[in-house]
């Protein structure tokens, strides 16, 4: 990852999953449930479509809340490390 997009980059990761994810299962769904190809095909694209546009909404604010929480603990523990040398 680049020093200057890497919330991009996660963001775009995270869309990239939960497309896939949903793709999957909502092919299996609805193989597993005797629809014909074409339908199975038609739905995942569907919920592939969907679940892009919601993951891209919805997950930019999770990663910017993880990553500040991860640098939050990151300076807590370097404010501590001097302590516990001592």
């Amino acid at each position: 990852m680049e020093s200057g997009n890497g919330s991009q980059q996660l963001t775009s990761l995270a869309a990239a999953y939960t497309t896939s994810i949903a793709f999957a299962l909502t092919f299996l769904i609805a193989s597993l449930s005797g629809a014909d190809l074409g339908t199975t095909l038609f739905r995942s694209v569907i919920a592939c479509l969907a679940a892009l546009i919601a993951s891209r909404l919805l997950a930019a604010p999770v990663v910017d809340v993880v990553l500040a929480a991860m640098a939050r603990d990151e300076a807590k523990r370097q404010a501590d490390k001097p302590k516990e040398e001592a």
